[in-house]
């Protein structure tokens, strides 16, 4: 089979929009860091030299720095951001190999007419188009499949691959306004999942949406039917990169091929 080197669209930034969003609300939270770094600990340490003296103002001061710093370090929204970027990045890395095979992989990509950004949009070799959801989960937190029913730690699975399912939707829908009858039949979404505790009996679906550990969603891909069309996959990637830009950039979008 011949090898061919990756597109260029291919070496964008994977994370590029959760760092720049981390970026956002570091610096907006900035001044409040200060304050407690400041003010608390100064505080308490004044109080304690007036009421007990100097050593208990120097213990104060050191106790009250560390209790802010672990509150701010539990309750850091930004890192939550941070943390999705480094899944995002290791997807990516895992998905690289595809790309040697004929399969087209984009990173971080805008959906027209929302605020939402697709973390991965592969188009295979047989023209099918599959959304990847990176998530960052804590070791800790497990997903627990009984029956049909799902729930990763407290929270229901139709909530937890909600974000996917609804980019899937778009995508298709985007994608059969622009082609019309050369769209992909076969869109659909996938959870590639870092950290979390996954079944080891089963795979757990929600919806028709998979959770996968991170590291076997290539082969999961590798797996899907279809037949190599070369030339509606070339077809249908094109339509992706000028449909879904790079979030973030503004990409001209020519009418509909069938208006």
């Amino acid at each position: 089979m011949l090898r061919r080197s990756p597109p260029a669209d291919s070496q964008y930034r994977p994370g590029g929009s959760a760092v720049d969003r981390y970026r956002e609300l570091r610096a907006a939270g900035r001044n409040a860091r200060l304050v407690a770094l400041g003010v608390l600990p100064a505080a308490a340490s004044l109080a304690a030299l007036l009421t007990l003296g100097g050593r208990a103002a120097l213990a104060a001061l050191f106790l009250v720095a560390g209790a802010v710093l672990w509150w701010q370090h539990r309750h850091d929204s930004a890192r939550t951001w941070l943390q999705g970027a480094r899944g995002e990045r290791a997807t990516a890395r895992l998905l690289r190999p595809l790309e040697r095979d004929g399969y087209v992989v984009l990173h971080d990509r805008a959906l027209p007419g929302t605020r939402a950004n697709v973390d991965h949009l592969v188009v295979t070799p047989a023209a099918a188009v599959i959304v990847v959801d990176s998530k960052q989960w804590s070791r800790g937190r497990v997903v627990k499949a009984t029956g049909r029913r799902l729930r990763v730690g407290k929270v229901g699975g139709r909530k937890v691959v909600g974000s996917a399912a609804f980019e899937a939707r778009r995508v298709a829908a985007t994608l059969r306004r622009d082609l019309g009858p050369d769209a992909p039949r076969d869109v659909r979404a996938v959870l590639a999942v870092h950290g979390g505790r996954l079944p080891a009996w089963r795979t757990p679906t929600v919806d028709g949406i998979p959770l996968l550990a991170a590291r076997k969603v290539r082969r999961w891909l590798r797996s899907l039917p279809g037949d190599s069309d070369p030339v509606a996959a070339a077809l249908v990637a094109d339509a992706c990169r000028r449909l879904f830009p790079v979030y973030g950039t503004e990409a001209p979008q020519p009418p509909p091929r069938n208006s």
